[in-house]
């Protein structure tokens, strides 16, 4: 221990705390022996530390005379350590727990434990709002990591399930967990994380997605190579598959890795559905993501270079829809396409109440209100909406699919459908040379895996529940 005396250990608590108003201490002088509690009120329980640590201390008074350190012994605590310096105490007292030190005056003799007292204040365990399931379990991950370590528990009650802690940020200091389960995840993985986390500097870490983007060494980050999710259940079924969780103190999202393309057309009531309808949802989320990206290009395309693709009647009547239009068919998409980007990012930073009826007055009236004005063609209109309600689909993907979207525009409208061509396959290309911590981001598929193909369109539950996965 670096400080010797009981004086020289207050003295230096109170020069680190100094100006913390929730930092508090309690002493207790009795013939020639003295005891120092030290804790931070509001992460702490206060009638805890009154009750077990305090009143066993007043209790034993006349017994502190031969006091040898023997805390275990005095204090009713459920875990008790010993600090090796300072600044472990440091620490400890930031996370909740309690210092106790005991200075015999004859002895000039220092003893001092940290027992843990932590008290949190947070939601109780609810229904997550990102991922939304009609069928199957309803709890969502909390903002304390501890309770969310216990709910995984429950789901994964073996020892094999491991958790790894690391603090993360110069400042904040912020607790992230690595979980897996032992023989199921790919121990190379598991270190990779835990390497990027430990080597990545910041400052401070406020959520999970700082832990994403740190970690994350690519150039071109244009596809996520981590999940994420607030669903318990669905983040205890990637770990049974060999996944590694990343779990971050003041966040309810938990990470998952190695991600593959695969994961984004899954879903986790898939298992619980019929699996002949659970593949035609599969399909239908393929073929959404795939209106995303290339709808509004095609339109564009078709009529302005390719419209002899079209049959003469509805020719004609794209003609007669577009007629006196001011703006070329190009500008006209790519404008309803940012208003409807616009009125999407004010339906998300409004409060929910008043984003949602800005989101349908203002499209409704907008839409409307472009039409009559004679600035778009309905054509147009519900193309761009059929684009953007797709991406929902498939929200892992919203974003990039909102760049990619306006990249394939601008080839289609100056190269045609070679400009389209190209765009899907140097997107193929960028798909193909992407990995997440070693696994191939196109996996079952490139590589091509038999075995996990029968997990990726077509959905066999039976086959592949609970299923190591070979990534």
């Amino acid at each position: 221990m670096d400080k010797n005396t009981l004086e020289e250990l207050y003295n230096h608590l109170a020069q680190v705390f100094a100006n913390c108003d929730d930092f508090l201490e309690r002493r207790i002088r009795i013939e020639g022996t003295e005891v120092l509690f030290c804790f931070f009120k509001g992460i702490t329980q206060r009638d805890y530390i009154s009750e077990k640590l305090i009143k066993p201390m007043l209790e034993n008074i006349s017994s502190l005379g031969g006091f040898e350190g023997n805390f275990d012994a005095l204090l009713q605590s459920a875990t008790i350590k010993h600090p090796p310096d300072s600044n472990v105490i440091c620490e400890g007292l930031l996370r909740g727990e309690v210092l106790v030190a005991v200075e015999k005056a004859a002895e000039n003799k220092l003893h001092i434990v940290l027992a843990n007292a932590q008290f949190t204040v947070g939601r109780s365990i609810a229904e997550p709002t990102s991922d939304i399931t009609v069928k199957g379990p309803k709890a969502g991950f909390v903002e304390d990591a501890e309770t969310n370590l216990t709910e995984i528990r429950r789901y994964i009650r073996n020892s094999a399930l491991k958790f790894v802690p690391i603090n993360v940020g110069a400042i904040t200091g912020t607790r992230t967990t690595i979980a897996y389960v032992e023989g199921r995840a790919d121990i190379k993985v598991v270190d990779d994380i835990k390497s990027r986390i430990e080597n990545a500097y910041a400052t401070g870490i406020v959520d999970s997605g700082n832990i994403e983007m740190l970690i994350d060494t690519r150039k071109f980050p244009v596809f996520p190579i981590m999940g994420s999710s607030e669903k318990v259940d669905k983040v205890a079924s990637k770990l049974l598959s060999g996944r590694v969780a990343i779990i971050v103190d003041g966040s309810p999202f938990v990470l998952t890795a190695p991600y593959v393309f695969a994961e984004s057309i899954q879903s986790a009531e898939d298992y619980l559905r019929s699996p002949y309808y659970a593949t035609f949802i599969r399909f239908l989320r393929f073929f959404a993501l795939v209106f995303a990206l290339y709808l509004p290009a095609l339109l564009v395309t078709i009529l302005t270079s390719h419209n002899q693709l079209l049959p003469e009647t509805m020719l004609k009547t794209v003609e007669e829809m577009r007629a006196d239009m001011p703006f070329s068919v190009f500008w006209e998409v790519l404008i309803i396409l940012i208003i409807f980007e616009m009125l999407r990012e004010v339906g998300v930073r409004m409060p929910r109440t008043v984003g949602d009826a800005i989101g349908i007055v203002g499209a409704l009236i907008l839409g409307n209100a472009t039409i009559e004005a004679g600035f778009a063609s309905p054509l147009v209109i519900i193309v761009v909406a059929l684009a953007a309600v797709s991406s929902f689909i498939v929200p892992v993907y919203m974003f990039s699919t909102v760049l990619l979207r306006v990249i394939f525009l601008f080839l289609g409208y100056k190269l045609g459908f070679y400009g389209i061509t190209f765009g899907t396959l140097a997107l193929l290309f960028l798909l193909c040379r992407t990995d997440s911590f070693g696994s191939s981001y196109l996996t079952p598929l490139a590589p091509f895996d038999k075995q996990g193909m029968q997990d990726f369109f077509v959905a066999i539950p039976r086959k592949t529940l609970g299923r190591k996965e070979q990534l």
